[in-house]
């Protein structure tokens, strides 16, 4: 009986201990894992960048494009201008995008 209250008393010591070792630990692991970016960094918000990729967008020169690629990318623009560009699936993205890229002549 004398060495059941001293066991139950470390057990319960031991026990909080480890909680707050377990908490101050997840603690940490949050505040480490949060993403504070600097004024200048390269990261961009989808606010910045959607109005970026709607402008670069804009300025696909359709005239050089073949028909069928013409008629896409117009018809995409204009579900952007309806929707927004939110409303484009990552392959309607990409397709844009390489619509922009500089063309090698040949």
């Amino acid at each position: 009986m004398s060495l059941i209250l001293p066991l139950l008393i470390a057990t319960l010591i031991t026990s909080l201990a480890l909680r707050m070792w377990y908490n101050e630990r997840k603690r940490r692991k949050i505040a480490e894992a949060r993403r504070i970016e600097a004024p200048n960094s390269h990261y961009l918000s989808l606010g910045v960048r959607y109005p970026e990729d709607h402008d670069r967008w804009r300025d696909i020169d359709l005239c050089e494009l073949h028909p069928l690629n013409r008629d896409e990318v117009e018809r995409l623009l204009v579900v952007v201008d309806v929707d927004g560009v939110k409303s484009l699936s990552p392959r309607d993205r990409l397709f844009l995008d390489n619509m922009t890229l500089p063309r090698l002549s040949t």
